[in-house]
Parts: structure tokens; sequence; C-alpha cells
């Protein structure tokens, strides 16, 4: 598991449809480090977004965060992905 800190810059709905019919929400938590100028992408399944994780997030805009997660690397389609770890809520209070 790794830990990303950084400025909460947007949440950003990723909704699709399933094979069934029935929409998924689900949300990307977009974040920049304080050091670098490229920002992280964290990906919330509908497990965290139905547990609140998104909303939480949002009050979180324009603060430093972190949070806790796994990075899913695909060497064949050079492929890489942070998807949110655990209850998917930020780590730290945001700062003043």
């Amino acid at each position: 598991m790794i830990t990303i800190t950084g400025e909460v810059r947007k949440v950003l709905d990723d909704q699709y449809t399933d094979s069934k019919g029935n929409k998924v929400s689900q949300a990307v938590l977009v974040l920049e480090p304080a050091s670098e100028r490229k920002n992280y992408e964290i990906y919330l399944s509908a497990a965290h977004v139905r547990n609140g994780a998104k909303e939480a997030w949002s009050k979180f805009q324009g603060h430093t965060a972190s949070i806790a997660v796994s990075l899913f690397v695909n060497h064949e389609y050079k492929l890489h992905k942070f998807n949110a770890a655990g209850d998917g809520y930020p780590l730290a209070a945001p700062e003043k």
C-alpha cells in the first residue's frame, strides 16, 4: 500500500453502465503533490462512492490531504492505475 499526499483539485464522476443496463457510480480523485507538477488520479470504486467517500473528498477541495492507495500495473499494455485502498476516506485532516 502507498500513501499519496497532495492538494485536492477535483473529484470527477466516472459513471458507467454494466452489462445488465444498471448505472454504476464511481469517481476519480485528482491530487496535486506539493513537490511536482504532475497530478495523480486515484480511482474510487462504487463501494467507496456508496459509503460516502466521494462527498467527503468534495469537502476537501483546495486543501491538502492523504489517501492510501494500491498500484495496479500492466506491463503488456503499459498501464498503471492508483486505486483507493480501505474505505477510501482521507487519512489526514485538511491544512488551514
